[in-house]
Formats: C-alpha cells, sequence, structure tokens
C-alpha cells in the first residue's frame, strides 16, 4: 500500500493500514514532505516528526 498524503484525523491511519492483509510480504509506505509535519505529529508524535523533517535520511521504518 502506498499513502501519498497523510489524513487529517489520526483515527484513520491505523483504519487504512489494518485494512492490508495479514501477510509477511504486506507493507505500507508513507510519503510526505516538511509541509505535512502536523499530519506526521499526530501519527508519530512530535519529537519523531521533527526529526524525520529535518533528517539527511530518507528512508524510516515503524513496525
Amino acid at each position: 500500500m502506498i499513502i501519498y498524503s497523510l489524513p487529517e484525523r489520526k483515527e484513520f491511519y491505523p483504519e487504512i493500514v489494518n485494512m492490508l492483509e495479514e501477510s509477511d510480504e504486506a507493507t505500507c509506505t508513507v510519503l510526505f514532505s516538511r509541509f505535512d509535519q502536523l499530519r506526521l505529529e499526530r501519527i508519530v508524535g512530535s519529537a519523531s516528526a521533527k526529526q524525520m523533517v529535518k533528517s539527511e535520511k530518507g528512508v524510516f521504518v515503524f513496525c
């Protein structure tokens, strides 16, 4: 699954991700930019969002 715009309401993110069938091959990729920081904060928290937006890294993994 590829999400190209984070949901405005944080409750929608787990609902969307949980729609994936349980599988070892199921993945979810979320695209975001620094302009999505507020939406990102609602999902991963303020500290993580700030770090992710300012980081030189292009990939972040959450399990």
